[in-house]
């Protein structure tokens, strides 16, 4: 297939935001001892689960979602310290400074994830609520994916787009024509600004959902697929079906996927709410286009999910599984919801999945970049829409603080999780 060239962006000034851990020699699988086991519950995937800088018109009101690269202006997206020597460049295309233009395309070598130097690269950012369910466009905005970029250090956003599920893509045609332009906005924005971009079929049913599946992931790699900030996410969260059956859906989506975009990673969603990740090392996929940037989706919420989780993740890296939490919480696995009685952080058991994954360079995306009364939620009530999203703007279980109907500073993990991806 022809490729485009990607666009070439007004350079910034620089930073690195994308922790580097190691060069290509570095082992690939760093496993930690395991600690004793607890009971692991399912998750339960429930909705309720300032620069100056120039953006487009189009981007601000979301008007306009023709992908016109050559007729953009350029975006002064900024600021960011200097970029030191060219030879670190991964790709010279993107936002100078930003991680794409740092690291470039990433690549999986045993279990590691690497970039376009072959250095090991952990990736830390954000999802998006349900595209379908979330209160306000806070994942669409250009300004806040700046702000959040340049102060939060993130390098990864999660466009987390519902399918069956109520104003989904598979719900009729305005709701798929509205959902498609939420999802490219995201990506958009992402290579405008230069950081890595999930796009997720945020579903338990994807197995039934094989074609519509093909079909969307394959439009938007034929759109995008050129662009090394694109990874995808074909199933988020696998339930009610055995691998044998997720496993040949993975397979056909991966075969689609890969004949327009031949290298851009792609996740795959594992049993049981993407706990399972030893089943799937038991039999990996093998799709026919290859195993090439392949990873597996793991997925944990703190106060629920512990070592005995970390054990089984444990077990699929000893079996050269390359793993990507591509969503988390520091909350139960409900996301935290409050009439339910899980109002509360669980820092001690966070700080223990956060060690395991610096320790085995596996990259995370927090669950949720919302405004509501679930403890998972990262913004208060009172964060505007756009930024920029000072502390005072983010749930924090600090001093009590207690969550009340999305009012004030709710008790939640918004502050913690930002205060980790500055690390």
């Amino acid at each position: 297939m022809l490729y485009l060239r990607r666009p070439v962006f007004v350079p910034l000034l620089m930073a690195s935001f994308i922790t580097v851990l190691g060069c290509a020699k570095s082992p690939t699988t760093n496993v930690v001892d395991a600690a004793p086991s607890d009971d692991v519950a399912p998750l339960n995937d429930v909705a309720q689960k300032t620069a100056d800088v120039y953006v487009p018109d189009s981007y601000r009101m979301g008007v306009d979602l023709v992908w016109a690269p050559e007729a953009r202006p350029k975006p002064e997206v900024g600021p960011l310290e200097s970029s030191g020597s060219e030879a670190s460049v991964g790709d010279p295309t993107a936002p100078v400074g930003s991680p794409v233009y740092v690291h470039g395309q990433l690549q999986v070598d045993g279990t590691m994830l690497k970039d376009a130097s072959g250095d090991l690269v952990q990736l830390k950012g954000v999802s998006s609520m349900w595209l379908n369910w979330e209160s306000r466009a806070f994942a669409e905005s250009q300004d806040a994916l700046l702000f959040m970029r340049d102060n939060w250090k993130l390098s990864a956003i999660r466009a987390s787009m519902g399918t069956e599920a109520s104003k989904g893509y598979l719900t009729g045609d305005a709701n798929k024509t509205a959902m498609l332009a939420k999802v490219e906005t995201i990506i958009q924005n992402a290579i405008a600004v230069g950081v890595y971009v999930l796009v997720d079929w945020h579903t338990e049913k994807a197995v039934d959902q094989q074609a519509d599946s093909i079909a969307f992931f394959t439009a938007l790699a034929q759109k995008y697929g050129n662009y090394p900030n694109l990874i995808w996410e074909p199933y988020n969260e696998p339930n009610g079906y055995t691998w044998d059956k997720i496993k040949p859906y993975h397979e056909a989506v991966v075969d689609a996927i890969r004949a327009v975009d031949p290298d851009n990673i792609i996740v795959m969603g594992t049993p049981t709410y993407s706990q399972d990740v030893d089943i799937a090392a038991a039999t990996p996929v093998s799709p026919t286009s290859g195993t090439k940037n392949l990873m597996y989706t793991l997925h944990f919420y703190a106060c629920t999910h512990k070592q005995k989780l970390r054990d089984k993740a444990n077990a699929a890296l000893t079996k050269g599984l390359a793993l990507f939490v591509t969503e988390f919480g520091a909350t139960p696995s409900d996301g935290g919801v409050v009439a339910k009685g899980d109002d509360y952080v669980c820092r001690d058991s966070t700080n223990d999945w956060w060690n395991w994954m610096s320790l085995n360079s596996i990259s995370g995306v927090s669950w949720k970049l919302d405004q509501c009364t679930d403890t998972s939620c990262i913004l208060t009530s009172k964060a505007p829409a756009n930024g920029p999203w000072t502390d005072d703007y983010l749930t924090t279980d600090l001093n009590n603080t207690a969550v009340s109907a999305g009012v004030t500073q709710g008790g939640g993990h918004g502050l913690f999780v930002a205060n980790w991806l500055r690390e």
